[in-house]
């Protein structure tokens, strides 16, 4: 259990007491203090003493949840949403995560009969993984300390959604994912409250907050929300005058006094060539896309964490929601029945990529970011819209994210119709990355030859590798854990879009701007 610890001690500010409740069972939390800091020690104990719960995440209508099990005659000790958990595992059993508006990944243990239950959320904001060792099951938020810990064995990923028991693994009902027989009704009014509600429920009573923010469409509408209740909020703004997202950025400061702040990133630096060990250790993947977004969600986390900031509030999920990728807009577009299967696989493998990015970025730095975007209304809305309002023709080409531009039109004194009319660019290339000398990919022409690569592909043929990006950050995974000890990184976080079938198109949008 040490060793579990030590392997996680950058994602909090202190390590909780350890308990051993039964023969073989063992519990300990690294835990980021912001929910009841100095009461919501972990496990936390339900009513009657039945379970234990280690969680990692917040539940975000834990208020509500406590007040309705509290007309139940169910007790409190704690302002801590991890008992609230707890009452709510033992009051309502397996149903009781339908219930949770949250991200999230705990392990209930039954102190009558050493038992247990773990899950994660829906979209698998939070990480969990397993082991089993034996007869036992070890967990932890991180691949590393697992695979330290235990010399032999595969390391599992529990799926987002999913519950795991000692005999079963499956989904769970959750608040999201409905299918609705008729559309909703695309309404910019409905959205703006949605919206606003999702975000303020993510912003924690009592703490400063701050966003991460690139002036593109998403993060100007999380900033926007985020100062209705915050006025004083700043924005990290990762990259220079120079990077393409600069100037939507700065649109936004100067129209509405914005508290801006730039965190320096020069993609031809020795800073962020060396950076890059850091943060495929960070991130425990080899996948391009994360890779280069993590190096800049890197640096202003740690920019925000060195001003003093334990809680931040991102732009995850709008894309996939509401059709901002290129290859989604053309799908929409053309068939919107292919749209929706691309959406539900770009939606399915956000843990893959962008949470994994955002998770191990900022919790790196002790730092906890949200996502508003996920919030069960917000998706909820935005899968139950009409293909017809998500992606309409500009143009020439296919648009989407159509109901989060028209949320623009309702604030023209606020959110500049400059970001609302752009184009999806995406985040590293908006802080710069692509913008360097020669480019961020062909930097490593020089560090991979022809005859090595082929060398790579033999050597980790299992994992498919496609360029010779891929088969540098491989390898610096593999230097730091046993790569194939972790199947699941052989499933490579690609969806089925056909890029050939519409090359010409995609390459439209490169050179595309409403």
């Amino acid at each position: 259990m040490a060793r579990l610890i030590d392997g996680i001690q950058h994602r909090g500010d202190v390590t909780d007491p350890l308990l051993t409740p039964l023969p073989n069972v063992a519990m300990c939390t690294r835990r980021l203090r912001i929910v009841d800091a100095e009461h919501g020690t972990q496990p936390q104990i339900s009513f009657y003493g039945r379970l234990a719960v280690s969680f990692n995440g917040e539940i975000y209508n834990h208020v509500e949840l406590r007040h309705e099990m509290e007309a139940l005659g169910v007790g409190f000790r704690t302002h801590s949403d991890t008992e609230v958990l707890a009452n709510a595992l033992q009051a309502w059993g397996y149903r009781a995560p339908e219930r949770l508006n949250g991200m999230y990944a705990f392990v209930a243990v039954d102190l009558t009969n050493g038992e247990f239950l773990a899950a994660r959320d829906p979209f698998g904001v939070k990480p969990l993984y397993v082991m089993q060792s034996g007869t036992g099951f070890l967990f932890c938020s991180e691949m590393k300390p697992l695979l330290d810990t235990v010399p032999v064995g595969d390391v599992m990923m529990l799926p987002p959604g999913y519950a795991l028991s000692r005999k079963n693994c499956a989904r769970y009902r959750s608040p999201v994912f409905p299918r609705l027989d008729a559309p909703v009704e695309s309404s910019p009014q409905a959205l703006d409250a949605i919206l606003r509600g999702a975000v303020e429920r993510r912003i924690p009573p009592g703490l400063p907050v701050a966003t991460w923010f690139s002036g593109g469409i998403d993060s100007t509408l999380v900033a926007h929300y985020t100062r209705q209740f915050r006025p004083e909020a700043p924005g990290y703004f990762v990259g220079g005058p120079d990077a393409p997202d600069y100037r939507y950025a700065e649109a936004y400061a100067e129209k509405t006094g914005y508290d801006l702040r730039i965190v320096p990133f020069d993609p031809d630096s020795a800073d962020t060539s060396g950076a890059i060990d850091d943060v495929v250790l960070a991130t425990e993947s080899f996948e391009p896309n994360l890779i280069r977004g993590a190096l800049g969600s890197m640096a202003v986390s740690k920019a925000m964490h060195r001003d003093g900031f334990r809680v931040g509030l991102c732009g995850e999920g709008a894309d996939e929601l509401f059709c901002g990728y290129a290859p989604l807009e053309i799908a929409f577009h053309d068939s919107p029945a292919d749209g929706v299967v691309f959406r539900d696989e770009c939606l399915s493998l956000m843990h893959r990529v962008s949470l994994q990015r955002v998770d191990r970025a900022s919790m790196r730095q002790s730092l906890e970011m949200r996502e508003p975007f996920l919030d069960p209304a917000v998706v909820n809305y935005a899968l139950g819209l009409a293909p017809s309002a998500l992606v309409r023709e500009v143009n020439g080409l296919p648009s989407g994210k159509m109901p989060l531009r028209e949320l623009y039109d309702l604030y023209p004194d606020e959110l500049p119709a400059t970001i609302r009319d752009r184009s999806k660019i995406a985040f590293g290339e908006g802080a710069g990355l692509e913008t360097g000398k020669d480019g961020w990919a062909r930097r490593f022409e020089e560090l991979v030859s022809d005859a090595d690569f082929r060398d790579g592909q033999r050597q980790f043929g299992a994992f498919r590798v496609q360029s010779k990006e891929e088969l540098y950050y491989l390898r610096k995974l593999a230097e730091v854990i046993d790569v194939n000890r972790v199947p699941y990184l052989k499933d490579r976080a690609w969806i089925s879009f056909p890029v050939k079938e519409h090359l010409e198109k995609l390459k439209a949008y490169a050179h595309f701007s409403l």
